[in-house]
């Protein structure tokens, strides 16, 4: 038996002989009972066509797969997807020419306390397969994964973060 003087072992019950532990593996298909009713996604899809591909969509950085990974279980905790937990990650799209739902509206504007934002054409992100859905306020989009092993995918689609040009612009609200 090893000693249990070292103090690696004076706050641990040491196992001897070492146990071997197996585990069971089910085949049976698994189906999801949500515990609480989560409010769906559908109810706050706005009523407007999707970007088209080369809308440009924007993500407040800098972002890493930890830190979407993070945002995307929080989305699942928050709102189903025809009663489905639903992975999806906050972006905006600069959806109009000038104005709030511009590129610079939005940078200017709701992201700008930010210091660096990703910047990537939507049809780069639907090409790979990803789902943009228009939810909450306009330019407001909910970027879907089908699993958290998008997450790898997704930062490189992402690419590395540029700098905001508008960082700091608006006053009132806190920067990042």
């Amino acid at each position: 038996m090893p000693p249990t003087d070292s103090p690696s072992m004076l706050c641990r019950t040491p196992i001897w002989p070492p146990v071997v532990l197996r585990a069971v593996l089910s085949v049976a298909p698994v189906t999801f009972t949500p515990v609480i009713e989560l409010p769906d996604l559908r109810q706050v899809l706005r009523g407007e066509t999707l970007p088209s591909r080369t809308t440009v969509v924007i993500r407040g950085g800098p972002d890493s797969s930890e830190k979407l990974r993070s945002h995307a279980q929080r989305t699942a905790r928050a709102f189903a997807l025809d009663g489905v937990p639903v992975l999806g990650i906050s972006v905006f799209a600069g959806l109009d020419d000038i104005g709030a739902a511009s590129v610079d509206g939005v940078l200017a504007g709701k992201l700008a306390t930010y210091r660096v934002v990703h910047l990537v054409e939507a049809g780069a992100l639907i090409s790979e397969g990803f789902q943009l859905l228009p939810t909450f306020t306009r330019p407001h989009m909910t970027l879907l994964l089908t699993s958290l092993d998008d997450l790898e995918p997704l930062v490189k689609l992402l690419g590395p973060a540029s700098p905001n040009p508008h960082y700091g612009e608006t006053t009132g609200r806190r920067r990042r």
